[in-house]
């Protein structure tokens, strides 16, 4: 009896222990860290923004953590940034647009594990499109001048020549007129002198 006794306490204490000893270690401090943090240019002009977030007293992951992460640029107010998952748990990541050139803030906060981190990035130079889109208005402008300015050469052309045309046909028939005139005086005059020697025979 007093054997069996003792082995039931023993067993008691021993689940007691188990227990004790197994339920801190799965438990999450309501502290964390935020670390390999980091901003990097994407190829559309943007900047992905990546943190880690982890627990203070085991260093897991802290996922689906309540997380507030703005952006500060040279000018303007702060920009909130969604972050979402990233590859592995506690991480996440998100993207950020930039619009001048300089030295960005961003701000991390979490609540649940209660963490906290700033850190800042630069932007030497800013990604943009508007240069192709500004040429394509200039060239369709310019072909519609072109053929304007085309059209009023050769219509202005087209009048010299006919103006030269039409003075040129003047002067040759004056000058076929004039000679048709001539030709019909010495006829004449060939005829009557040819008539009067016939009156004098």
């Amino acid at each position: 009896m007093r054997r069996s006794l003792v082995g039931a306490l023993a067993v008691a204490a021993a689940v007691l222990l188990a227990v004790a000893t197994a339920a801190p270690a799965g438990a999450h401090t309501d502290t964390g860290t935020f670390s390999a943090t980091r901003a990097e240019p994407a190829a559309d002009g943007t900047y992905t923004i990546d943190l880690l977030l982890t627990y203070d007293n085991d260093g897991h992951g802290a996922e689906d953590a309540a997380l507030t992460v703005t952006v500060q640029g040279p000018t303007g107010g702060p920009v909130p940034v969604t972050m979402a998952p990233g590859d592995r748990a506690g991480a996440y990541t998100g993207e950020v647009a930039v619009e001048t050139t300089g030295e960005y803030t961003v701000t991390a906060s979490s609540t649940e594990p209660e963490a906290s981190t700033t850190f800042t990035f630069a932007v030497a130079e800013v990604a943009t499109t508007t240069t192709t889109a500004a040429e394509a208005p200039a060239t369709t402008a310019a072909d519609p001048e072109a053929t304007t300015t085309t059209a009023a050469d050769r219509d202005g052309t087209d009048d010299e020549g006919d103006e030269d045309g039409n003075l040129a046909s003047i002067v040759v028939n004056g000058l076929l007129l004039i000679a048709g005139a001539a030709g019909a005086f010495f006829a004449i005059r060939w005829w009557r002198n040819r008539r009067g020697d016939a009156s004098a025979s």
